[in-house]
């Protein structure tokens, strides 16, 4: 019963995004406990630690992942007499990367692997059919159930699509990686490119672009024969946006600017903050989040005590607001966010756990190949392409900071730590 609450949970979280995270228990303007905090703290009761931690340590060096959770955890509470319950909620992705310890709870039977990567494939399915209200959003929304936020704004739980983008190009990555060999392979790559196309053209991302750059380097190093069809796909991407107007159609996407070549080379260079028609405030936004950027350099600097502590949770970051009087807390980049809130000290424990998580990856990765594993192959790298998404994404929003990426994001790392665990015990059972 827990697994099973807990993988739809995070179901919600994967495809309804930001309305769901607002979704608290009791659900009250401004209190409550978060849904996916609530499943933690079920998940985290009914562990055994006796077992987990020792399992835990014999594959990972766990002395980072401690320290982190004592830190951040620590810090914040301490900031709680000052600032409130605001305090937990800037802490948020030290309290969800405790996620490791259920993922690696949950997958504890290898019956538990296949039937994670059975429900991911569903609720990839339903993120791409889900997305297509994408166009219709603000009349969908008008029928949606509401919830009010932290912030005390009504918020729809439904038909927002924040993460959807990235799990667009998820649904393709997976049909690229699991079908390339099937008979029907051709079929497979055109939805995969026209899932990608939908992505790019639709939703009007500059951070999609870099995403979908990402993989190509991703698969360059793990699965080079994909990187044919990539190119071959991103040509077809282009030769249908020259075509377009010929044959009269015209399409606008987010930033209702119709879709051209021209568009696609002014929006991408607007990351730079190169300025074209139409697309002024996406490059002066740019040089808005330098800003920001810098400034927060400049605060952790200030003195030593920043510099190794950070300035703390409870306190916006930056001093912006948008529609209704919200606070914007985070500087849009959440690696400056973990530099900014935990200083060089807390900086420092989330790389150091982060290339412990990464080593046993590759460790996972390497020992499927060298057991001709293909299926343990292409579920290791589609998890993999979703931390390339999501580190991705992190440049230029705060991705770690919202739940409904932070909680999958390391609930997919504790379920890596478990198939290596796993493996290494077969390993060591075939020897003996």
């Amino acid at each position: 019963m827990r697994n099973n609450f807990l993988l739809f949970v995070i179901a919600l979280y994967l495809i309804l995004n930001y309305g769901f995270m607002q979704v608290r228990i009791p659900p009250v303007d401004g209190g409550g406990i978060p849904i996916g905090e609530f499943v933690l703290i079920i998940s985290l009761l009914t562990v055994k630690y006796s077992t987990l931690l020792p399992r835990l340590s014999s594959i990972v060096f766990i002395v980072p992942f401690l320290l982190w959770w004592l830190y951040g955890l620590t810090y914040s509470l301490l900031s709680i007499p000052e600032y409130g319950m605001w305090a937990l909620r800037d802490a948020s992705q030290v309290i969800e990367s405790l996620f490791i310890l259920v993922g690696f709870a949950v997958v504890s039977r290898p019956f538990m692997w296949d039937k994670v990567f059975k429900w991911l494939a569903y609720i990839l399915i339903v993120v791409c059919i889900y997305s297509l209200g994408y166009p219709y959003l603000h009349i969908l929304q008008e029928y949606s159930p509401k919830v009010g936020s932290g912030a005390g704004v009504d918020v729809a739980i439904f038909f927002n699509y924040t993460n959807t983008p990235t799990m667009l190009l998820m649904a393709a990555s997976y049909l690229l990686v699991f079908y390339s060999d099937n008979n029907k392979s051709r079929l497979y790559f055109l939805l995969a490119v026209t899932l990608i196309a939908y992505a790019i053209l639709s939703f009007q991302s500059r951070t999609v672009y870099l995403q979908v750059i990402g993989l190509f380097f991703l698969f360059m190093i793990y699965r080079r024969r994909l990187l044919g069809k990539g190119v071959l796909g991103l040509m077809l991407i282009v030769v249908l946006l020259m075509i377009m107007p010929l044959i009269g159609i015209q399409f606008s996407g987010r930033l209702n600017q119709e879709v051209s070549l021209e568009f696609i080379f002014n929006h991408f260079a607007a990351i730079g903050g190169v300025e074209s028609e139409g697309l002024e405030g996406a490059a002066s936004g740019v040089g808005q989040r330098i800003g920001w950027w810098l400034n927060l350099y400049d605060r952790w600097l200030e003195n030593g005590k920043t510099f190794l502590f950070g300035l703390g949770y409870g306190f916006p970051l930056i001093d912006f607001g948008i529609a209704h009087g919200i606070a914007v807390r985070e500087p849009h980049n959440s690696y400056i966010s973990i530099l900014a809130r935990g200083g060089l000290f807390g900086a420092v424990l989330w790389v150091w756990m982060h290339l412990q998580l990464i080593k046993v990856w590759r460790l996972s990765y390497l020992s499927s190949k060298r057991s001709h594993n293909r299926e343990s192959q292409n579920r290791l790298l589609i998890l993999m392409v979703y931390f390339v998404l999501v580190w991705i994404f992190a440049i230029g929003e705060d991705a770690f900071e919202k739940p409904f990426i932070a909680i999958p994001y390391y609930f997919f790392w504790g379920i890596i730590l478990r198939f290596y665990y796993n493996s290494k015990k077969q390993v060591f059972k075939y020897r003996r």
